[in-house]
Order: C-alpha cells, then structure tokens, then sequence
C-alpha cells in the first residue's frame, strides 16, 4: 500500500465542502458562441475576478473564499490548463495531506521530469522527480504521496518548520476528522471536492521507520543527513504547527527539553492536557495561536468567547496544583528575545542563547 492511502470512509464520514462555486471558463464562451472580451471587460469593472489564464469568477463569490480555498481554485485552474495531468508536490499536496504548512503558499507546485530549462513560470514551481512513484489521486488531483511530500519539505524549509511538517505526518490517525480520500495514482477521477489545509492531517499516519527508510534514500548525503535531524527531532505528540515550531525554538534557545501533552487532573475529576511540561521547574507552557480558538474539533461546540473562558478556568485549577504558566502566540514565538525572556520570567533556566534561530 503507497504511504497514505486508505479506503473511502463510509457514507456518514463527512467528506469535503461541496458547494465550492465553479469556475468561469473562456473555452466555454468560444464553445457557446460568446464573445470571450467580455470576460476582460467583467473583470476591468470588478465583476469577475482572472484566477488563472482562462478561468474566472464572479467577484462575490471569490471574496467569500478563504486564502486556502482561493488557493485550491487556483490549482484546479491549472490543472484544467494542463495538456498533461499535472503531478502536484511540495506545498501544494502538503496542503491536500493536513500537513502542517504555515499560511498559504504563494505559488503552485508541480512535478517535472524534465532536466533543462527553467522550472518556474506563470506562479508555478516545477521540482524534479517522479510522475509515476510515489504519486496518488486525491478528487481530480494527481499528487505526491504524504511519504514523498513529508521529505520534500523538511530538505526545503527551515529547520523549524520541517519539523512541523514532520510532527504533523506522524500524527495519530483521527477517522472522524478524515475529509480528503486519497486513491491509487491509476484510478479515475473522482467528485469528492477536496478540502485545502484541513485542521487535521489526512490518512494514516507515517511511521518513523518510514520516515528513516525514505530518508535512507535521498540522493545526496546532505539531504540524508538533514532529513534524518529533522526526523530525529519530530515527535507525533505535537498538536500544531505553532507547538512544534515552539519546541524547536526553546531547544535553539538553550531551555530544558519539555514533556509534551502532560496530563492534569481538574479539581471537576476531568483532565486537562498542557502543551509543554517541565517537570523540574513545576512550569507549564502553552502555544496560544487563534487557530486553537475556531478549530472546529476543539472546544466541544462552545463559541469562541466561551472557548476563551473555558480555558481560562482549566488554567486557574492547574495553577492551583502550584504549576506557574508560560504562554506565547505567534508574535512571541516570531521574536526570539521576547519569547526567551517571557520563558525565563516563568522561571525556565536557559543554558545558551543561541544564533542559529
């Protein structure tokens, strides 16, 4: 079985969003005998808006969608273009697999088996490698397995967030939260409308083996030396890109490695789960990113407000057990001194401070 692949869930997993608007194709308008001007002209007075070279779509409906789901439009559009089916990769599938890409990619990437000539061209990267290993289907996509995305991402990015990348491939399986189905690369396209940047990754989950198999059998002994730091780092408790990047952070800063996902047992008998643990200072870390807020599988269906209060009464009674609390967000974590200094003030013992951040 290729890495990721599993059956379609039954009929009552719920499946992607279904109502994404359809594109406005000037193929279409020769085919029905219109005049294709008119779409420039549309477009000249902010009625439509160009997604790619021959595909538009009206105004209205475009600023609705999320950065994500523009993103998606943008790569159906491509591939509708494409002579030859395209091979998504890199970010593109990483975005299709709920692995853990921060924000949203400014351009699309591909698959080329071609050695010369440039490789980039019309918001679109090309990488070199494979169109037919290592490949699956996912609705009317071709795209790199999660074994081949996960290793193309953590020899592109930063150390850091590779190992987002990374934590998020060794997640748990979650079926209830399975929204993308992914098929073998020969299979037909199917209806199901994929869902870009799910909030949680899809398929089952990569094994660390796996990952060091693959690894084992990158082409240069640079890439297999960096694959295998990142892999060596990764751990499938992470429960976001912000934590992984965090536990990075305070390793490069010279902090005390932290238990992650410690257990808590309330004053009400329920439990309550910290992102970071250090058992010897009796300190309790927290990534804080809005995303924890308006995920829809955390919070048990309270409203954001509520969600907020919740939280900070599941804060009050661990404190009460004599655990004092450090908490950042994305704007701590992006400036270093701060998030070192605001660690320290917690009472974490820093050992180096150092550059390589």
């Amino acid at each position: 079985m290729q890495c990721g692949l599993f059956p379609a869930p039954a009929a009552s997993v719920r499946l992607g969003v279904m109502n994404m608007p359809q594109l406005i194709s000037s193929a279409d308008y020769d085919r029905l005998g219109k005049d294709r001007r008119t779409l420039a002209t549309r477009v000249h007075r902010g009625e439509l808006v160009r997604v790619r070279r021959g595909f538009y779509l009206s105004a209205a409906e475009w600023e609705k969608l999320t950065a994500r789901e523009k993103y998606g439009l943008r790569a159906l559009a491509f591939e509708q273009l494409s002579t030859k089916e395209p091979v998504l990769c890199g970010a593109t599938a990483a975005l299709l697999w709920g692995l853990w890409i921060v924000g949203t990619p400014q351009k699309l990437y591909a698959v080329t088996e071609v050695t010369a000539g440039g490789r980039s061209a019309n918001g679109v990267v090309r990488r070199l490698g494979s169109l037919s290993e290592g490949v699956v289907r996912c609705g009317p996509f071709l795209v790199t397995d999660k074994l081949t995305t996960t290793l193309e991402l953590i020899n592109k990015l930063s150390f850091a967030y590779a190992v987002a990348i990374c934590d998020s491939s060794l997640r748990p399986f979650d079926w209830n939260n399975q929204v993308n189905v992914f098929a073998p690369r020969d299979s037909s396209p199917f209806d199901q409308v994929p869902v870009w940047g799910p909030d949680v990754p899809q398929g089952p989950p990569l094994s660390l083996e796996q990952l060091r198999a693959g690894a084992s059998s990158l082409p240069t002994h640079a890439a297999r030396q960096r694959a295998l730091a990142v892999i060596n780092f990764a751990s499938a408790l992470s429960g976001s890109a912000g934590e992984s990047i965090s536990r990075v952070r305070m390793f490069q800063l010279g902090f005390p490695t932290p238990v992650l996902q410690k257990t808590f047992v309330l004053s009400t008998g329920r439990n309550a789960l910290v992102d970071f643990w250090f058992d010897k200072q009796k300190v309790a870390g927290e990534f804080d990113g809005l995303g924890k807020y308006l995920r829809s599988g955390w919070g048990g269906g309270l409203s954001t407000a509520d969600r907020i209060i919740a939280e900070k009464k599941r804060e009050d009674q661990i404190r009460a057990q004599g655990v004092s609390f450090a908490r950042w967000g994305w704007a701590e974590m992006r400036n270093t001194a701060q998030l070192a200094r605001l660690l320290r003030q917690a009472g974490l013992p820093q050992a180096h401070k150092s550059a390589a951040v």
